[in-house]
């Protein structure tokens, strides 16, 4: 009995040696409100510490380390010295402490003791997290960007009376803001200088494209003497909308959206036009006296014809095959500009002479133009008596009057150092021949003499032989 007392007892002291040895380790090494030994923070040793002297320690350390480190921020002659004060950095102490506190203490006791006896040996580094004042980051992005933004600008080009003026042009700048915001919070760690990161607009229009124009590529002129006052006024309104323009290499322009509306609101006014083959009064009447003095200096500039239209009566002014007719919404005359350099057109009216002017580079085309319109056929017209047995007897009046129509083939020739390369048709033309149309009454009586609403025997059909077959038309009464 004794015995067993005994053995009890020593059961119950070892029991009571080993929980108090559990205990003790519990109290002094797994149950403290203290870092473990053996943890750091980017660095620094905050084992045995307290949260608030952990966090107490690392900003008077990170301050000391940090004071006076700044990095640069370059873009071509611009330089930013930013410093880290400047932005608002600092870290995030009380989240990296609190991880440093939490290390060992999730698990069973066996297993947070191992993890606390490991850490003696192999100890555990927390990084700081870098934090930032983002108002800070923000006016500074929006300081580089008012300094570094600028709109691109192309250069310019003054004519200024055949004295040719170029500016320079300016590259456009776009500081890309969200890009240097993430560079500068990556950044603010590494202290690493950075180029600014930018958006370049190259324009579209350079001083060195421009001084290619060097002179005159292409030159035409017409004559209006004996126009009447609208339509004099009509060529030089339509000849302005057409001047002073210039045309990059690709670029395309319709003579009818340079001139626009045609209506006494812009400028234009009454005079003869023609309209299904007849000279009839209308608005706008001469404008395509410029459309036409425009496409022949074009062809001797050798630009691109996209669209052209003969006129249903062939011009006076210039040569069957080399007219261009235009009508708002239904004939236009288009060209585009298919040379490496800009062109520029130019028009003046001097007396009664209409000139337009294609100034380009005069190096690159250094050949000239020959244009020859040749008659392939003349087509003549006829003669049409409509007999009315309600006119006046003998009497013979025109209702229509006649022309003769022509086929035309004009031909381009490229001509360089006196020698013609080239040559080949550009257009092949109609002007539609129109008979004249007279009206006759019954024939007079023999024994009386009545007098005739007849045309004089001069008349164009008694001068042209080719025309004495006279068809009669018998009109029913």
């Amino acid at each position: 009995m004794n015995k067993a007392i005994i053995i009890l007892s020593l059961i119950v002291v070892l029991l009571g040696g080993l929980f108090g040895a559990i205990y003790y380790v519990y109290s002094t090494e797994i149950n403290i409100s203290t870092i473990y030994d053996g943890i750091f923070i980017d660095g620094y040793n905050v084992g045995g510490m307290t949260k608030e002297e952990a966090v107490d320690y690392l900003i008077k350390q990170k301050e000391n380390d940090d004071k006076g480190k700044s990095f640069n921020l370059f873009y071509d002659k611009l330089n930013y010295n930013v410093n880290l004060e400047d932005i608002g950095f600092s870290y995030d102490y009380e989240g990296a402490v609190e991880e440093a506190y939490s290390v060992g203490r999730e698990g069973n006791i066996i297993n947070r003791y191992k993890i606390i006896k490991d850490l003696k040996n192999n100890n555990k580094n927390i990084y700081l997290e870098p934090e930032y004042n983002r108002d800070l980051v923000l006016a500074l992005v929006e300081k580089i960007e008012k300094d570094i933004n600028q709109e691109s600008k192309d250069a310019t080009f003054d004519f200024n009376g055949g004295n040719f003026n170029v500016t320079e042009e300016r590259i456009g700048i776009k500081l890309k803001k969200s890009e240097l915001i993430n560079l500068l919070v990556d950044n603010m760690y590494e202290l690493e200088d950075i180029n600014l990161p930018v958006e370049i607009k190259e324009p579209k229009v350079t001083k060195e494209l421009l001084s290619r124009i060097n002179g005159v590529i292409g030159e035409f002129s017409t004559s209006f003497k004996g126009s009447s006052y609208g339509r004099i006024q009509n060529i030089k309104v339509s000849a302005k909308r057409l001047s002073d323009l210039l045309i990059l290499p690709g670029d395309e322009i319709s003579y009818n959206e340079m001139v626009g509306p045609i209506n006494s609101e812009t400028g234009f006014m009454e005079a003869p036009v023609i309209i299904n083959g007849e000279l009839t009064p209308g608005m706008g009447g001469g404008v395509c006296q410029t459309s036409t003095t425009l496409y022949n200096a074009l062809l001797l500039a050798d630009i691109t014809i996209v669209e052209r239209h003969p006129h249903s009566i062939a011009a006076s002014y210039v040569p069957k095959g080399t007219d261009g007719a235009v009508a708002q919404g239904y004939l236009d005359l288009k060209f585009r500009n298919d040379f490496d350099f800009p062109i520029y057109t130019f028009s003046k009216v001097v007396g009664n002479n209409l000139y337009f002017y294609i100034y380009g580079d005069t190096k690159a085309k250094d050949y000239t133009i020959k244009i020859e319109p040749e008659i392939v056929e003349t087509i003549p017209y006829k003669v049409k008596e409509i007999y009315d047995p309600n006119a006046e007897p003998g009497s013979r009046v025109m209702t229509q009057e006649g022309r003769t129509g022509y086929k035309v083939r004009t031909f381009k020739s490229i001509i360089k150092d006196g020698k013609v390369v080239d040559r080949y048709q550009i257009t092949f033309d109609y002007y539609r021949e129109k008979d004249y149309i007279y009206k006759v009454g019954p024939e007079l009586p023999k024994s009386k003499s009545v007098e005739t609403t007849a045309p004089p025997i001069d008349t164009p059909v008694s001068l042209d032989p080719i025309n004495e077959n006279i068809e009669v038309i018998d009109l029913e009464p």
